[in-house]
């Protein structure tokens, strides 16, 4: 193996999927956009990039469908609600933990979550508390996502390192 094959598998390039924010490997269009860009024309290393590059459309498309049900579930809320940061929101808490910070506004860490009356906040607060502890759909797209991320290291530690070992 190279010096650029070794040096790009010990810097495990990252890319950030939209609205969740997970990192996963670099794909084709990414690589393409940095200095290891000269190990596609490697084409075994192409062909497992093109797989992963699948399975990033996939978990992309499972993200936007967890938006697109979490949005149905809280359209009473539309107004007042940031669907991205909710998405993350009840993402995090279904598969890390964690909680609401219920005041004036309604935040998950650092990113606002909703606002208005306290009332409605409260109201607001119990839908996400259900949907996180008993929404089977929710959690499942949730453990998908989750799965299908991990998987994507998965590939990069062993297809894509074994393509450019053998190369």
């Amino acid at each position: 193996m190279n010096g650029d094959a070794q040096s790009y598998l010990m810097e495990r390039i990252s890319i950030a999927l939209p609205i969740l924010e997970i990192s996963v490997p670099c794909n084709t269009t990414c690589v393409m956009m940095t200095k290891y860009k000269h190990l596609l024309s490697i084409e075994n290393f192409k062909a497992q990039l093109e797989i992963l590059d699948s399975l990033i459309n996939l978990i992309e498309d499972k993200i936007y469908t967890l938006r697109h049900e979490i949005e149905d579930k809280f359209s009473q809320y539309k107004a007042n609600v940031n669907i991205d940061n909710l998405v993350y929101a009840i993402y995090k808490m279904i598969e890390e933990g964690g909680n609401m910070i219920l005041g004036e506004k309604v935040y998950f860490g650092n990113k606002e979550v909703a606002y208005g009356e306290y009332t409605v906040l409260i109201g607001f607060h119990n839908l996400v508390e259900k949907i996180v502890k008993s929404d089977s759909n929710i959690r499942s797209l949730c453990d998908e996502i989750r799965y299908l991320s991990e998987s994507t290291w998965e590939h990069f530690d062993k297809n894509i390192r074994r393509s450019l070992n053998e190369s």
